[in-house]
């Protein structure tokens, strides 16, 4: 234990003296610069004064960039013609965009922590719940298409493609409207269906036009009359 005491006594003295010999070294140095050094010395602070302010500047114009960047950034994740989800593994929704919100029919704070599935159409439930799934048991791209209810308004037809994030807890949905596109499906659709049934119609009249025909000209013959119809066939 004594020992340890004066150890540490003598220990304290040494740094003592050094630090006394440090500040007469300095001391030292300061009293024999010459003008030249001093002027020197005053160039290269002045010099270094104007690096620090302008390397202050680029970085203020780099935050001001960044700044700018994030701004149009934002607006255009928020304006995008798709619409983008952020969905949990228990399938509640953590962030949208408000473009998604749009097509919802609903606001963007009223959203967040609801149900993705709770504004799909019942019709279209299945897809959409088989899609979810895929979505975390596969770490590819899955897609489908469904209808969503718009709060309001009619339901509207969306394609959705879903990939897991990174942290594997969430996966990241794009929504784009495609109501258009199966509106003119479905018109075209109906007018196909109408031709094939005008088809139809049209291969009996020719079958009955033609049995009226030879008809005529049954009867015409009983008359002693010439045919009158020329039956193909």
């Amino acid at each position: 234990m004594k020992n340890e005491n004066i150890n540490s006594a003598d220990f304290a003295w040494l740094r003592q003296k050094a630090e006394e010999k440090l500040k007469k070294k300095h001391a030292f140095k300061v009293a024999h610069l010459t003008k030249a050094d001093t002027v020197k010395l005053v160039h290269e602070l002045e010099v270094h004064q104007i690096e620090l302010e302008m390397q202050n500047e680029e970085l203020r114009l780099l935050r001001d960039k960044a700044k700018t960047a994030a701004e149009k950034y934002n607006a255009l994740y928020d304006f995008a013609y798709t619409g983008y989800f952020t969905v949990g593994t228990n399938g509640k929704i953590f962030w949208l965009n408000l473009s998604g919100a749009m097509m919802l029919g609903r606001d963007r704070s009223n959203l967040v922590n609801r149900y993705f599935k709770n504004y799909i159409t019942l019709d279209t439930l299945a897809d959409f719940n088989d899609f979810f799934l895929k979505v975390f048991q596969t770490n590819s791209k899955v897609s489908c298409e469904v209808r969503i209810i718009n709060a309001g308004n009619p339901s509207i037809f969306v394609h959705i493609e879903g990939i897991l994030s990174e942290d594997e807890h969430k996966c990241l949905i794009t929504m784009v409207d495609i109501t258009k596109r199966k509106r003119a499906e479905e018109i075209l659709k109906h007018k196909a269906h109408e031709l094939e049934q005008f088809n139809d119609l049209m291969e009996v009249s020719d079958v009955q036009m033609s049995e009226l025909k030879k008809e005529i000209n049954f009867l015409l013959i009983k008359l002693g009359e010439k045919e009158k119809f020329l039956i193909a066939g």
